[in-house]
């Protein structure tokens, strides 16, 4: 079953990359004043961030976690916003995630996902690592205590697809609830879109395969958000190969 996961066609990751762009992105607004954060109003329709998460092999699938540690957004004007080095905050995503194998994509059977603000930008992000032999998980830790939950989402439906070249795709429908911080932080629209958009998805590299049954994937994308069409859904990507963003790995230990 290991060998069968990583061996599915080019064409999987293709689809998911065809199905993460059925909807074009909307625009929102973010008030970093509302969680007493500097800088003004930012109308967007992106995040830009690097993802990393390991994944451990099942008998039927996968079970894993892992986070998404975001740097800059992409605004309405087509300008890039640095919040985490312009304005001092940082925000970050941490998720666990189930599937079973399928062809020519994997079933997604559980996503949940928080959505925090680091406020003081002193957090430790770790990520997953493999040396061909054993895996080691992604991990992000809280050192001043003083991240603020801004949302929270889950599975609606979804597929993961690995191909031969070592690219990777996981897209999935979830919702996502905003707390009561997170509603003075993302201010518009107002209510807030109920379900997140992440396109992660590239065709080569970013998975490294170990013999103790695990995969860790480090990666880098961007996320909008949408409400999706009855027939054509938007999706929430987790863990394909970094982008540009990669290079704001900086604070990795």
């Amino acid at each position: 079953m290991f060998k069968k996961q990583i061996a599915i066609a080019i064409a999987g990751a293709a689809l998911a990359l065809g199905m993460a762009s059925a909807n074009a992105a909307m625009t929102f607004t973010v008030t970093p004043g509302g969680i007493g954060q500097p800088g003004a109003p930012v109308t967007a329709t992106s995040i830009t961030g690097n993802s990393s998460e390991l994944l451990h092999s099942t008998a039927t699938g996968h079970v894993g976690s892992g986070y998404i540690d975001y740097g800059y957004f992409t605004s309405a004007a087509n300008q890039q916003v640095f919040f985490d080095s312009d304005a001092g905050y940082d925000l970050y995503v941490k998720f666990t995630l189930t599937d079973t194998y399928g062809s020519p994509e994997n079933v997604l059977t559980s996503l949940t996902f928080d959505f925090y603000a680091d406020l003081n930008r002193d957090n430790v992000y770790v990520a997953a690592a493999g040396n061909g032999t054993t895996g080691t998980e992604a991990s992000v830790t809280d050192v001043g205590g003083e991240d603020l939950l801004l949302g929270s989402g889950e599975l609606v439906t979804g597929v993961a697809a690995f191909n031969t070249r070592g690219g990777a795709a996981l897209n999935a429908n979830t919702t996502f609830t905003l707390t009561n911080n997170g509603k003075l932080y993302f201010t518009a629209p107002n209510p807030f879109f109920n379900m997140s958009f992440n396109g992660f998805n590239n065709q080569t590299g970013g998975a490294v395969i170990n013999t103790d049954g695990t995969i860790a994937i480090n990666a880098g994308g961007v996320t909008s958000f949408n409400v999706p069409e009855p027939t054509s859904v938007a999706l929430l990507g987790l863990g394909l190969l970094g982008l540009g963003a990669s290079a704001r790995r900086r604070r990795q230990k």
